[in-house]
């Protein structure tokens, strides 16, 4: 159990890094400016747990939900998710948390459901931002199985 663990911390750390350069790439290119997913987790946790608003606090939010939290909870799902390989699992895996993320994330930063406040660009990119995770975290999870 506890390389597994292992394996879904490791996996859930590459695949926050890989949707972390996309985000800075994007931002960089002055794609959105006004999307920026590391802001509105400084927002939620302005609301919820009373933080300073700091950017630092959205990064390190961003990490441990991606490495932490979303790797062990993969783990712990892998075996039981619907999928012929763990790429396939890791893509089921984005689109639940990409679904969670929608309907409490956005809310508690103040963007509503699905985060419409930012417009429809919102539930699509962030969609297509948990594909490429979830993507990632599950081939990732796999080649470590096999190693």
């Amino acid at each position: 159990m506890i390389v597994r663990l292992g394996r879904g911390i490791v996996a859930g750390l590459v695949a926050t890094l890989v949707i972390s350069m996309f985000m800075i790439l994007r931002l960089s290119a002055g794609l959105m400016p006004w999307y920026n997913i590391v802001e509105i987790m400084n927002l939620t946790a302005q609301s919820v747990l009373g933080t300073p608003n700091s950017i630092v606090v959205g990064w390190i939010i961003h990490f441990v939900v991606g490495t932490l939290i979303w790797g062990i909870l993969f783990a712990l799902l892998a075996p039981h998710l619907p999928g012929s390989s763990d790429a396939r699992r890791g893509l089921v895996f984005g689109l639940g948390a990409w679904l969670v993320v929608m309907i409490t994330v956005f809310p508690l930063a103040g963007s509503g459901m699905f985060g419409m406040g930012f417009g429809v660009i919102a539930p699509i990119s962030t969609l297509l931002g948990h594909i490429v995770f979830g993507l990632v975290l599950g081939g990732t999870y796999g080649w470590l199985r096999r190693l």
